[in-house]
């Protein structure tokens, strides 16, 4: 069994790139990132509410003074790092669309900058574990797969985590291409912001990091702690001046979800369930990725570290390992190669590099296609998100009821931008009794009637758009921030 120690030292890992490589290269990245920021900007939905509700939410408050606060907010179980970063992005991208178009689409293009990453470390990694063609299927596969794609954009601190890591652990075990000292501060520093951002991923840093220094501990060990704090002194100091303590959300959080059980709340599911969906999220490619694990081992062992890590706590979603993805399409990559060598041994005559490059490319495209469509994060149910967008366009809007549209399936204040009360309804008698209170109200598809002048202007989905004419008066009913407060939501 090759280590990666021996294929790093192979003649075919180590040759120069040559001008047609990097213009394959370049435009792949070019696709990739054109694929990632179209799929976001067409197709919007909501892999999840927290890609809302627990970073561009707060980072709207930052930005903007106001949100939608949610019980994690108020009892202080998160970091401000990430929602500071997009705060920034937001005041500087405000003025480019008008309403909230611009820094949502802004924030849509610099979390698809971020997931090049794996297009990154497919290329790198399998070009030293398995050569040129092992290196130019990973790229394409990363650039294509449906879940790096649909994931790309979305806000979720799992996957911006796992596009820090990447580059860490390439850095950690490859990487000589800049001398010893700064490779290892780099390592360190890009997975300390991984485990920083998702404490999940500490076990998975934490064995990693020791393999980056298994053989020369006395030179490696302490640039790598020093990278690795420097992140870990950040999110510190932030949560010092945040919230009470230095990282008080992380002690907020384990004992939350962990103590308490609050995270058992939203659902559990037995310790093999991550191993069966990604069989069958992966399909053919798992197969790929076991025979891949040959040539590459410790990315193999990475990949189990952290579905193990997570399958040992109850609250399980799919997005939680997304981590593990790009690591497993890699390896899946370097095992196609291993077959398509095996069959030119077998065949005594080995087949061409543009026949296996394309024609890989081409089966995981067709098995990224056909996969996708039998997943729920495909769906496009984001008719709250389009509402809301095109609401922060009007600036008659004073109020707005939500008649069958649960919070969670709109965009918040991130998507509305407009400083105005949003109203939970509870049935047609609080929507009629608290109809002076708002002009514009989102039903669950169409009302047969609609008392207050209120007249229907458009659907997306299920989710329709009524509004009325004139402005808005107190009505007495308690605003969304208030009702979610008082339901320790």
């Amino acid at each position: 069994m090759p280590d990666d120690k021996q294929s790093e030292s192979s003649d075919h890992t180590t040759r120069k790139v040559t001008p047609i490589e990097r213009v394959v290269i370049l435009v792949i990245v070019v696709g990739a990132l054109a694929l990632r920021v179209g799929t976001a900007v067409t197709h919007q939905s909501l892999a999840h509410p927290d890609e809302i509700f627990q970073t561009q939410e707060p980072a709207h408050q930052l930005a903007f003074g106001y949100s939608v606060r949610t019980w994690e907010w108020r009892e202080g179980v998160r970091s401000w790092v990430f929602p500071l970063m997009l705060a920034g992005i937001m005041r500087l991208t405000e003025k480019v669309g008008s309403g909230s178009s611009g820094y949502v689409t802004a924030t849509a293009i610099f979390l698809s900058l971020i997931s090049l990453s794996t297009v990154w470390f497919g290329y790198k990694w399998a070009r030293r574990a398995s050569g040129i063609e092992a290196a130019l299927i990973a790229a394409g596969c990363c650039a294509v797969w449906y879940e790096l794609v649909l994931f790309a954009a979305r806000a979720l601190t799992e996957v911006v985590a796992a596009h820090a890591l990447l580059p860490g652990l390439y850095l950690g075990i490859y990487g000589d291409e800049i001398t010893e000292k700064r490779r290892m501060f780099l390592a360190g520093l890009f997975c300390g912001v991984a485990a920083a951002l998702r404490v999940q991923l500490l076990l998975a840093v934490f064995l990693g990091m020791i393999y980056f220094c298994r053989e020369r501990w006395r030179e490696r060990l302490r640039p790598l702690v020093m990278g690795a704090l420097v992140p870990a002194i950040i999110f510190g100091v932030v949560d010092a001046c945040t919230w009470s303590y230095p990282f008080q959300s992380y002690y907020r959080y384990i004992w939350v979800n962990v103590i308490e059980g609050r995270s058992s709340l939203y659902g559990t599911q037995p310790w093999f369930w991550y191993i069966s969906l990604l069989l069958t999220h992966l399909g053919p490619l798992a197969v790929l990725a076991a025979i891949g694990v040959r040539r590459s081992p410790i990315l193999g062992w990475l990949a189990f570290i952290m579905v193990a890590a997570h399958s040992m706590i109850s609250h399980k979603e799919s997005r939680f390992i997304y981590p593990a993805v790009p690591l497993a399409i890699t390896l899946a990559s370097i095992g196609i190669v291993e077959i398509a060598k095996t069959c030119g041994a077998i065949w005594k005559s080995p087949l061409r590099t543009r026949i296996v490059v394309g024609g890989s490319v081409a089966f995981v495209s067709a098995m990224s296609f056909w996969l996708s469509a039998q997943f729920v994060y495909r769906a496009e149910d984001g008719g709250g998100l389009a509402a809301f967008r095109q609401l922060s366009r009007d600036p008659n809007v004073c109020g707005i009821g939500l008649h069958g549209v649960a919070w969670l399936e709109t965009g918040g204040y991130t998507y509305l931008h407009r400083r105005v009360p949003i109203f939970p309804l509870i049935g047609e008698y609080q929507a009629r009794e608290a109809s002076p209170g708002f002009n514009a109200l989102l039903s669950f598809g169409t009302l047969d009637r609609v008392e207050g002048n209120f007249h229907l202007q458009t659907c997306w989905g299920e989710v329709c758009l009524y509004k009325r004419p004139g402005l808005c008066k107190p009505n007495g009913l308690g605003e969304l921030n208030s009702e979610l407060k008082l339901a320790g939501e």
